[in-house]
């Protein structure tokens, strides 16, 4: 599954950040893209997810996954 990161931003002043995760990323991408026009003063810097680091746990019961974050690459 893609996970998809965009940092939106409004007449040079940061105005979100979208993080997007689901089996139609692509899809949902290619709608916030539409929605931010540079026409109305809007850039966005997409990100897309090439790797994850996770914090696990050891213990009498076996390894359970404590966090994981992804780890973000410039789109092309």
């Amino acid at each position: 599954m893609q996970q998809y990161r965009f940092i939106v931003w409004r007449q040079g002043r940061l105005w979100c950040r979208i993080d997007v995760e689901s089996p139609w990323a692509p899809e949902v991408a290619q709608d916030v893209v539409q929605r931010f026009p540079a026409s109305e003063g809007y850039r966005i810097d997409s990100f897309v997810a090439t790797q994850e680091r996770r914090i696990v746990e050891s213990g009498p019961d076996g390894m359970r996954l404590l966090s994981r974050e992804p780890l973000y690459q410039a789109a092309t």
